[in-house]
């Protein structure tokens, strides 16, 4: 692997877009083709998302009217509802996508080319998404892992026969060999399909999320170089007699002028990410906050490890949303505070008008909203986590 000294931020950056196109375009979908095209991968990811509909659908009806044996058969459709999100996404909105990737990657190659400061940042932040890159893949890597291996080693424990998801299969008897075989392959392809569609989707969401930090860092070395222009004038004025005029007024302006355009980009990108994704998450969220549910109350009612497995994945895919949320949110703060942190007193009258505009603006950011009422944060993950057990307690105090 190169250096990242060696390799221009913009290099990294269209190398990682590219590695995790790969996993998306596994399932049928190209997001940075210039023109999308359905072919065979495309359709066997519909027929497995429509097996599992189909399936579940029968198993509800195989069940007669057994409360809990249906609800145990709709315990995972938190997932295909969340699979689903992500793949329609992907398809309806491509060019989107495509788009504010290469925008992104233009941004990149423009400002690694203005100093080692800017070129700082770019890295980072690839670093940074490097990291969560590899927390999104340990996680669901362990935790789908378990749930391929937990029917084998079931079996080979005590030759008790589980399935790895809870859908049954017309004509397939988990009593004989090639039922419980068939059965299991089944399982076994909607889980892996599944699983590179969960991966490949929260990578796209999150290199167009996390290059808000991103613009928020950029902002602040551009605050600073205003800064230091407003410094050196207010220097400038002290060691000056009275009444002499300091000279730069164009370069502070042009500075002025140089926040105030990149505020607005900023604020123009955070408009256009929440557009692209707001579906997307809000789906996310609420899938995996049904699943919890679902997972957590047959658990309650008699103990079931690959529902527990599949709680882990949703509370882990739920999550890491609202981490992300969260660290957004820390990023428009720092926005704000940036902006604050100008020394305003030191412009012109026409300037602090200018100034004002782009101050008022920050103070209603464009941030990230579920079902645009609650907002995309841990905070908004405690009130679901709290909101599952206090519906569970009642469900189980009314059974």
């Amino acid at each position: 692997m190169e250096s990242s000294v060696l390799v221009s931020p913009s290099q990294r950056f269209h190398k990682l877009a590219k590695d995790i196109n790969k996993f998306v375009a596994f399932l049928g979908v190209d997001i940075l083709a210039s023109c999308l095209k359905f072919n065979y991968r495309t359709w066997t990811t519909f027929f497995v998302g429509g097996n599992f509909m189909v399936f579940t659908i029968f198993s509800i009806f195989n069940n007669g009217g057994d409360l809990e044996k249906n609800l145990k058969a709709t315990s995972m459709i938190g997932g295909l509802i969340h699979g689903l999100g992500k793949l329609l996404t992907c398809i309806l909105k491509q060019q989107d996508m495509r788009r504010l990737t290469f925008f992104t990657r233009g941004i990149y190659e423009e400002y690694e080319n203005r100093g080692c400061h800017y070129r700082t940042v770019l890295h980072k932040n690839i670093t940074r998404l490097l990291g969560l890159i590899r927390i999104i893949r340990n996680g669901y890597f362990v935790t789908i892992f378990i749930m391929m291996s937990l029917p084998l080693a079931m079996l080979m424990y005590d030759g008790t026969r589980v399935t790895a998801m809870q859908f049954d299969i017309p004509g397939l008897s988990l009593e004989s060999n090639i039922g419980f075989t068939a059965t299991y392959l089944i399982h076994l392809l909607s889980m892996v399909v599944g699983g590179v569609g969960f991966y490949g989707g929260d990578l796209f969401v999150f290199l167009g999320l996390t290059q808000i930090i991103t613009f928020a860092d950029m902002l602040q070395l551009k605050i600073d170089e205003l800064n230091e222009a407003l410094e050196l004038k207010a220097i400038s004025r002290e060691l000056s007699a009275v009444g002499v005029q300091i000279g730069g007024e164009k370069y502070r302006l042009q500075l002025l002028l140089d926040v105030i355009k990149w505020h607005q980009l900023f604020t123009n990108y955070c408009s256009t990410v929440n557009a692209i994704y707001h579906e997307l998450i809000d789906t996310q969220v609420i899938a995996m906050a049904l699943s919890m549910l679902l997972s957590f109350c047959l658990n309650l009612s008699g103990f079931n490890l690959s529902l527990v497995v599949f709680f882990v994945v949703a509370a882990y895919s739920m999550s890491v949303y609202c981490f992300q949320g969260t660290i957004i949110e820390f990023g428009y703060d720092k926005v704000y505070e940036s902006i604050c942190n100008v020394a305003w007193y030191e412009l012109g009258v026409n300037e602090r008008k200018l100034f004002g505009l782009m101050l008022r603006e920050s103070q209603h950011p464009h941030t990230i909203q579920i079902l645009g009422i609650m907002s995309l944060s841990m905070r908004t993950a405690l009130q679901i986590a709290k909101l599952i057990y206090s519906v569970s307690m009642m469900m189980m105090n009314r059974s």
